[in-house]
């Protein structure tokens, strides 16, 4: 809501450096395979370096793998009925051809999640018509990069209080517009 997306990179970086995070990370590394021991407890997993054919093995007790549902190699795609028959061309933005011209093409954004949201706006200018379509609306609405009220605290208030009410008064402006989604959703889309 509040930053873009090289401000959160930037502030995950920062972070993991003034907490030595940073020094316990193995980047570049892919995980082929990880394999629970019950007999010793612990799981062993195997890593490759990009790059590299030479792989590494760790063992530790605690797995907590935060990869989201993506399969980077393959992206998901569902089988569509009639795709055979489509002449256009079909894209996973996951594997974007950097020569695709879609200028003055009508477009279909198949989904509502992040990338659609992100790509439906930045094609519109182009493309002479973008759709998405979606299985369940999506409310996005827009909100001003700059926090004014969260500017004028940081004039008073050590940082870490500013970043915590913002926050906290994030999360709350979320669950009230998700309650209010849910109470009177007509009044909500129009």
């Amino acid at each position: 809501v509040l930053a873009d997306g090289p401000s959160i990179r930037r502030y995950i970086g920062d972070t993991a450096r003034e907490y030595g995070v940073d020094e316990c990370i193995q980047f570049g590394q892919k995980v082929l395979r990880a394999s629970w021991s019950s007999e010793d407890r612990y799981w062993t997993v195997t890593t490759q370096q990009e790059g590299s054919h030479d792989t590494c093995t760790l063992t530790c007790k605690f797995l907590i793998p935060c990869t989201g549902y993506y399969n980077y190699d393959h992206g998901h795609r569902p089988d569509f009925a009639g795709l055979e028959r489509f002449r256009g061309i079909c894209v996973h933005p996951q594997h974007w051809p950097e020569d695709l011209d879609y200028r003055g093409k009508r477009v279909i954004v198949i989904g509502s999640g992040a990338t659609a949201v992100t790509l439906v706006p930045a094609m519109a200018g182009q493309a002479s018509h973008v759709t998405m379509l979606q299985r369940s609306p999506s409310y996005v609405f827009s909100v001003p990069a700059y926090d004014k009220i969260s500017a004028v605290l940081q004039t008073i208030l050590p940082a870490r209080w500013v970043y915590g009410l913002a926050r906290w008064r994030n999360i709350r402006l979320q669950r009230l517009i998700y309650r209010t989604a849910k109470r009177w959703p007509r009044r909500v889309r129009s």
